[in-house]
Protein backbone atom coordinates (compact mmCIF):
# COMPACT_ATOMS: atom_id res chain seq x y z
CA UNK A 1 0.00 0.00 0.00
CA UNK A 2 3.03 2.48 0.91
CA UNK A 3 4.06 2.69 -3.03
CA UNK A 4 0.31 3.33 -4.44
CA UNK A 5 0.26 5.98 -1.71
CA UNK A 6 2.93 7.63 -3.21
CA UNK A 7 1.99 7.27 -6.16
CA UNK A 8 -1.62 8.78 -5.28
CA UNK A 9 -0.29 11.49 -3.43
CA UNK A 10 2.49 12.55 -6.04
CA UNK A 11 -0.56 13.01 -8.46
CA UNK A 12 -2.65 14.51 -6.12
CA UNK A 13 -0.93 17.15 -4.41
CA UNK A 14 0.51 18.49 -7.69
CA UNK A 15 -3.64 19.19 -8.34
CA UNK A 16 -3.40 20.94 -5.09
CA UNK A 17 -4.89 18.34 -2.82
CA UNK A 18 -3.92 18.64 1.02
CA UNK A 19 -2.96 15.37 2.13
CA UNK A 20 -1.25 16.92 4.89
CA UNK A 21 -4.65 15.48 7.28
CA UNK A 22 -3.84 11.58 6.06
CA UNK A 23 -0.22 11.41 7.35
CA UNK A 24 -0.84 13.14 10.89
CA UNK A 25 -1.21 9.75 13.41
CA UNK A 26 -4.48 8.82 14.34
CA UNK A 27 -5.70 6.73 17.01
CA UNK A 28 -8.29 5.00 18.42
CA UNK A 29 -10.07 6.99 21.16
CA UNK A 30 -10.42 3.81 23.64
CA UNK A 31 -8.89 0.44 23.80
CA UNK A 32 -9.58 -1.81 21.16
CA UNK A 33 -11.41 -5.19 21.20
CA UNK A 34 -10.51 -8.40 18.89
CA UNK A 35 -12.28 -8.47 15.41
CA UNK A 36 -14.49 -11.93 15.36
CA UNK A 37 -15.99 -13.67 12.50
CA UNK A 38 -19.34 -12.35 13.95
CA UNK A 39 -18.39 -9.03 13.33
CA UNK A 40 -17.38 -9.56 9.90
CA UNK A 41 -20.13 -11.51 9.18
CA UNK A 42 -22.59 -9.42 10.76
CA UNK A 43 -20.78 -6.13 9.09
CA UNK A 44 -21.24 -7.94 5.26
CA UNK A 45 -24.75 -9.50 5.56
CA UNK A 46 -25.49 -6.04 7.52
CA UNK A 47 -24.87 -4.18 3.57
CA UNK A 48 -26.60 -6.81 1.95
CA UNK A 49 -29.43 -6.84 3.86
CA UNK A 50 -30.06 -3.31 3.91
CA UNK A 51 -29.13 -3.10 -0.26
CA UNK A 52 -31.89 -5.29 -1.06
CA UNK A 53 -34.25 -4.10 1.06
CA UNK A 54 -33.86 -1.14 -0.33
CA UNK A 55 -33.36 -1.62 -3.84
CA UNK A 56 -36.76 -1.90 -5.39
CA UNK A 57 -37.57 1.79 -3.23
CA UNK A 58 -34.32 3.25 -5.06
CA UNK A 59 -35.45 6.41 -6.99
CA UNK A 60 -38.77 6.72 -5.39
CA UNK A 61 -39.81 9.61 -3.19
CA UNK A 62 -40.27 9.01 0.22
CA UNK A 63 -44.25 9.84 0.67
CA UNK A 64 -44.96 7.31 -1.83
CA UNK A 65 -43.17 4.34 0.07
CA UNK A 66 -44.42 5.82 3.21
CA UNK A 67 -47.93 5.05 1.53
CA UNK A 68 -46.97 1.26 0.48
CA UNK A 69 -44.32 0.46 2.81
CA UNK A 70 -42.94 -2.81 2.20
CA UNK A 71 -41.45 -5.19 5.28
CA UNK A 72 -39.66 -8.29 3.13
CA UNK A 73 -37.33 -8.77 -0.03
CA UNK A 74 -38.83 -8.04 -3.02
CA UNK A 75 -37.50 -8.57 -6.66
CA UNK A 76 -36.15 -5.30 -8.22
CA UNK A 77 -34.68 -4.65 -11.68
CA UNK A 78 -36.39 -7.52 -13.57
CA UNK A 79 -34.44 -10.06 -10.79
CA UNK A 80 -35.43 -11.96 -7.90
CA UNK A 81 -36.01 -10.89 -4.41
CA UNK A 82 -32.79 -10.77 -2.30
CA UNK A 83 -31.03 -9.68 -5.32
CA UNK A 84 -28.43 -7.36 -3.94
CA UNK A 85 -26.41 -4.58 -6.10
CA UNK A 86 -23.44 -2.73 -6.82
CA UNK A 87 -23.48 -1.74 -2.91
CA UNK A 88 -22.85 -5.42 -1.57
CA UNK A 89 -20.69 -6.55 -5.06
CA UNK A 90 -18.28 -3.98 -5.09
CA UNK A 91 -18.05 -4.46 -1.45
CA UNK A 92 -17.50 -7.72 -1.57
CA UNK A 93 -14.96 -7.21 -4.33
CA UNK A 94 -12.92 -4.66 -2.44
CA UNK A 95 -13.25 -7.52 0.43
CA UNK A 96 -11.67 -10.24 -1.38
CA UNK A 97 -8.71 -8.44 -2.91
CA UNK A 98 -7.86 -6.98 0.67
CA UNK A 99 -7.66 -10.66 1.78
CA UNK A 100 -5.93 -12.16 -1.40
CA UNK A 101 -3.03 -9.10 -1.43
CA UNK A 102 -2.94 -8.90 2.41
CA UNK A 103 -3.76 -5.34 1.86
CA UNK A 104 -5.09 -2.80 -0.59
CA UNK A 105 -3.26 -3.27 -3.76
CA UNK A 106 -5.09 -1.40 -6.34
CA UNK A 107 -3.34 -3.11 -9.31
CA UNK A 108 -5.51 -6.45 -7.80
CA UNK A 109 -8.59 -4.22 -7.13
CA UNK A 110 -9.19 -3.08 -10.26
CA UNK A 111 -9.67 -6.02 -12.53
CA UNK A 112 -12.38 -7.74 -9.66
CA UNK A 113 -13.86 -3.67 -9.85
CA UNK A 114 -14.39 -4.07 -13.73
CA UNK A 115 -15.64 -7.51 -13.39
CA UNK A 116 -17.87 -6.89 -10.40
CA UNK A 117 -19.37 -3.52 -11.53
CA UNK A 118 -19.87 -5.87 -15.48
CA UNK A 119 -21.93 -8.28 -13.20
CA UNK A 120 -24.10 -6.22 -10.87
CA UNK A 121 -27.34 -4.46 -11.03
CA UNK A 122 -28.32 -0.78 -10.61
CA UNK A 123 -24.73 0.64 -11.19
CA UNK A 124 -23.84 4.07 -10.21
CA UNK A 125 -22.87 6.33 -13.55
CA UNK A 126 -19.78 7.69 -11.82
CA UNK A 127 -18.26 4.30 -11.28
CA UNK A 128 -19.02 3.25 -14.33
CA UNK A 129 -17.66 5.67 -16.39
CA UNK A 130 -13.84 5.32 -14.23
CA UNK A 131 -14.63 1.68 -14.78
CA UNK A 132 -14.73 1.94 -18.87
CA UNK A 133 -11.54 4.05 -18.26
CA UNK A 134 -9.99 1.35 -16.45
CA UNK A 135 -11.04 -1.08 -18.83
CA UNK A 136 -9.49 0.85 -21.52
CA UNK A 137 -6.08 0.95 -19.81
CA UNK A 138 -6.65 4.15 -17.59
CA UNK A 139 -3.81 4.44 -14.56
CA UNK A 140 -5.73 3.86 -11.17
CA UNK A 141 -4.78 7.00 -9.58
CA UNK A 142 -6.31 9.33 -12.71
CA UNK A 143 -8.89 7.18 -13.93
CA UNK A 144 -11.84 8.15 -11.15
CA UNK A 145 -14.48 10.52 -12.01
CA UNK A 146 -14.51 13.66 -10.33
CA UNK A 147 -17.95 12.95 -8.85
CA UNK A 148 -19.17 13.40 -5.07
CA UNK A 149 -21.50 10.57 -5.48
CA UNK A 150 -21.50 7.61 -2.55
CA UNK A 151 -20.46 5.14 -4.63
CA UNK A 152 -16.55 5.32 -3.15
CA UNK A 153 -18.56 4.95 0.42
CA UNK A 154 -20.90 2.91 -0.43
CA UNK A 155 -17.89 -0.23 -0.66
CA UNK A 156 -15.78 0.71 1.97
CA UNK A 157 -16.83 -0.96 4.87
CA UNK A 158 -13.92 -3.95 4.36
CA UNK A 159 -11.25 -1.49 4.98
CA UNK A 160 -12.76 -0.94 8.17
CA UNK A 161 -12.55 -4.55 9.28
CA UNK A 162 -9.57 -5.70 7.54
CA UNK A 163 -6.81 -2.87 8.40
CA UNK A 164 -6.60 -2.66 12.28
CA UNK A 165 -5.41 0.86 12.70
CA UNK A 166 -7.07 3.82 12.32
CA UNK A 167 -4.04 5.15 10.24
CA UNK A 168 -4.12 2.15 7.75
CA UNK A 169 -7.55 2.52 7.52
CA UNK A 170 -7.58 6.35 6.51
CA UNK A 171 -5.41 5.66 3.86
CA UNK A 172 -6.72 2.45 2.27
CA UNK A 173 -10.35 4.08 2.05
CA UNK A 174 -8.54 7.13 0.31
CA UNK A 175 -6.97 4.88 -1.65
CA UNK A 176 -9.61 2.46 -2.79
CA UNK A 177 -12.13 5.64 -3.52
CA UNK A 178 -10.02 7.56 -5.71
CA UNK A 179 -10.03 4.38 -8.23
CA UNK A 180 -13.59 5.40 -9.17
CA UNK A 181 -14.40 8.74 -7.38
CA UNK A 182 -11.90 11.33 -7.63
CA UNK A 183 -13.19 13.87 -5.61
CA UNK A 184 -12.38 15.00 -1.84
CA UNK A 185 -15.47 14.77 -0.49
CA UNK A 186 -16.25 11.07 -1.83
CA UNK A 187 -12.80 10.27 -0.35
CA UNK A 188 -13.54 11.90 2.93
CA UNK A 189 -17.14 10.03 3.24
CA UNK A 190 -15.07 6.68 2.40
CA UNK A 191 -12.79 7.08 5.01
CA UNK A 192 -15.73 7.76 7.25
CA UNK A 193 -17.91 4.20 6.33
CA UNK A 194 -14.69 2.65 6.84
CA UNK A 195 -13.34 4.59 10.29
CA UNK A 196 -16.85 4.10 11.69
CA UNK A 197 -16.88 0.20 11.02
CA UNK A 198 -13.89 0.13 12.19
CA UNK A 199 -14.37 1.65 15.40
CA UNK A 200 -17.95 -0.35 15.82
CA UNK A 201 -16.67 -4.05 15.37
CA UNK A 202 -13.93 -2.89 18.01
CA UNK A 203 -16.03 -2.23 20.37
CA UNK A 204 -16.12 1.47 20.18
CA UNK A 205 -19.17 2.93 22.10
CA UNK A 206 -21.77 3.26 19.44
CA UNK A 207 -22.54 6.98 20.29
CA UNK A 208 -22.32 11.08 19.44
CA UNK A 209 -18.76 10.61 20.51
CA UNK A 210 -17.88 8.85 17.27
CA UNK A 211 -19.28 11.48 15.11
CA UNK A 212 -16.73 14.26 16.34
CA UNK A 213 -13.65 12.06 15.91
CA UNK A 214 -14.54 10.60 12.25
CA UNK A 215 -14.71 14.47 11.31
CA UNK A 216 -11.80 15.25 12.84
CA UNK A 217 -10.36 12.52 10.99
CA UNK A 218 -10.90 14.22 7.75
CA UNK A 219 -10.87 17.38 8.67
CA UNK A 220 -9.03 19.71 6.06
CA UNK A 221 -9.12 17.22 3.24
CA UNK A 222 -12.06 18.79 1.70
CA UNK A 223 -12.92 22.15 -0.27
CA UNK A 224 -16.51 22.92 0.56
CA UNK A 225 -19.15 21.91 -1.89
CA UNK A 226 -22.21 23.70 -3.35
CA UNK A 227 -25.11 21.81 -1.65
CA UNK A 228 -28.58 22.17 -3.97
CA UNK A 229 -30.98 22.42 -1.58
CA UNK A 230 -29.24 24.27 2.06
CA UNK A 231 -29.24 27.10 2.77
CA UNK A 232 -25.66 27.44 4.06
CA UNK A 233 -24.51 26.92 0.54
CA UNK A 234 -21.11 25.14 0.37
CA UNK A 235 -20.27 22.08 3.31
CA UNK A 236 -18.13 19.54 3.94
CA UNK A 237 -18.90 15.93 4.75
CA UNK A 238 -16.83 16.27 8.20
CA UNK A 239 -19.14 19.62 9.07
CA UNK A 240 -22.34 17.49 8.11
CA UNK A 241 -20.82 14.53 10.06
CA UNK A 242 -20.82 16.76 13.16
CA UNK A 243 -23.80 18.22 12.42
CA UNK A 244 -25.88 14.84 12.29
CA UNK A 245 -25.22 15.47 16.00
CA UNK A 246 -27.91 17.78 15.90
CA UNK A 247 -30.40 14.98 14.61
CA UNK A 248 -30.08 11.92 16.89
CA UNK A 249 -33.31 10.85 17.75
CA UNK A 250 -35.44 12.38 14.90
CA UNK A 251 -34.42 10.72 11.89
CA UNK A 252 -37.37 12.08 9.70
CA UNK A 253 -36.34 15.63 10.33
CA UNK A 254 -32.97 14.52 9.63
CA UNK A 255 -33.96 13.00 6.27
CA UNK A 256 -35.88 16.89 5.59
CA UNK A 257 -32.43 18.45 6.39
CA UNK A 258 -30.02 16.81 4.85
CA UNK A 259 -31.93 14.74 2.21
CA UNK A 260 -31.14 11.32 0.70
CA UNK A 261 -29.99 11.39 -2.46
CA UNK A 262 -26.35 9.93 -3.80
CA UNK A 263 -24.82 12.74 -3.20
CA UNK A 264 -22.58 12.40 -0.24
CA UNK A 265 -23.31 15.34 1.41
CA UNK A 266 -26.93 13.67 1.74
CA UNK A 267 -26.52 9.74 1.91
CA UNK A 268 -23.88 9.66 4.46
CA UNK A 269 -25.34 12.63 7.15
CA UNK A 270 -28.67 10.62 7.12
CA UNK A 271 -27.47 7.48 7.40
CA UNK A 272 -25.32 8.06 10.68
CA UNK A 273 -28.67 9.58 11.78
CA UNK A 274 -30.78 6.23 11.55
CA UNK A 275 -27.84 4.43 12.68
CA UNK A 276 -27.22 6.16 16.21
CA UNK A 277 -30.90 6.72 16.54
CA UNK A 278 -31.82 2.87 16.32
CA UNK A 279 -28.54 1.32 16.60
CA UNK A 280 -30.22 -1.92 18.97
CA UNK A 281 -33.21 -1.77 16.81
CA UNK A 282 -32.15 -2.97 13.53
CA UNK A 283 -35.50 -4.35 12.41
CA UNK A 284 -36.46 -0.62 12.52
CA UNK A 285 -33.25 1.37 11.39
CA UNK A 286 -33.31 -0.64 8.32
CA UNK A 287 -36.97 -0.80 6.83
CA UNK A 288 -36.63 3.36 8.35
CA UNK A 289 -33.69 3.45 5.94
CA UNK A 290 -35.18 1.84 3.16
CA UNK A 291 -38.18 3.87 3.04
CA UNK A 292 -36.09 7.42 3.18
CA UNK A 293 -36.69 7.65 -0.57
CA UNK A 294 -34.30 8.50 -3.21
CA UNK A 295 -30.74 6.12 -2.65
CA UNK A 296 -32.55 3.70 -0.50
CA UNK A 297 -30.16 1.12 -1.23
CA UNK A 298 -27.25 3.00 -0.33
CA UNK A 299 -28.74 4.34 3.02
CA UNK A 300 -29.93 1.48 4.23
CA UNK A 301 -26.28 -0.60 3.18
CA UNK A 302 -24.62 1.90 5.39
CA UNK A 303 -27.02 1.65 8.10
CA UNK A 304 -26.99 -2.43 7.84
CA UNK A 305 -23.12 -2.31 8.14
CA UNK A 306 -22.84 -0.31 11.30
CA UNK A 307 -25.46 -2.45 12.76
CA UNK A 308 -23.14 -5.69 11.76
CA UNK A 309 -20.34 -4.16 12.78
CA UNK A 310 -21.69 -2.85 16.01
CA UNK A 311 -24.05 -6.25 16.52
CA UNK A 312 -22.28 -8.67 15.20
CA UNK A 313 -23.96 -11.69 12.84
CA UNK A 314 -26.09 -13.65 15.83
CA UNK A 315 -27.40 -10.40 17.45
CA UNK A 316 -28.42 -8.92 14.52
CA UNK A 317 -30.45 -12.40 13.18
CA UNK A 318 -32.09 -12.42 16.41
CA UNK A 319 -33.17 -9.07 16.27
CA UNK A 320 -34.21 -9.12 12.42
CA UNK A 321 -36.67 -11.55 10.43
CA UNK A 322 -35.43 -14.35 9.05
CA UNK A 323 -36.25 -14.23 5.42
CA UNK A 324 -34.17 -10.84 5.40
CA UNK A 325 -31.22 -13.06 5.35
CA UNK A 326 -32.09 -15.38 2.20
CA UNK A 327 -30.25 -13.00 0.45
CA UNK A 328 -28.29 -13.64 -3.01
CA UNK A 329 -24.68 -12.90 -1.30
CA UNK A 330 -24.83 -15.06 1.13
CA UNK A 331 -22.74 -17.96 -0.57
CA UNK A 332 -19.35 -15.16 -0.92
CA UNK A 333 -20.44 -13.65 2.29
CA UNK A 334 -19.66 -16.83 3.96
CA UNK A 335 -16.58 -17.73 1.98
CA UNK A 336 -15.30 -14.08 2.87
CA UNK A 337 -16.40 -14.83 6.59
CA UNK A 338 -14.25 -18.13 7.16
CA UNK A 339 -10.57 -16.62 5.73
Amino acid sequence: MQAAWRTASESLRQEGWNLDVLEEPLDWPFEPGPLTISKVRGTLYGVAIGDALGAPNEGKPRWKLQAEPLDSLKPHNERPAGTVTDDTDLTLALATSILESGTLEPEDLVPRLIEAASKTVAGGWATEQAVERLRRGAAWWLAGTPSAGNGAAMRAAPVGLFFDEPDAIRRAAFLQAIITHRDRSAAASAIVNALFVGWLARGGPAGEEALFWLAGAVDGLEVPLASRHRRKKHQTVAGLVREAAEYVGEPEKAFEHFRTGAFVLETLPSALVVFLTYQDQPEKALLLAAHAGDDTDTLASLVGGWLGAYLGDRKLRSRTPSNWWQVAAAPAIERISRR
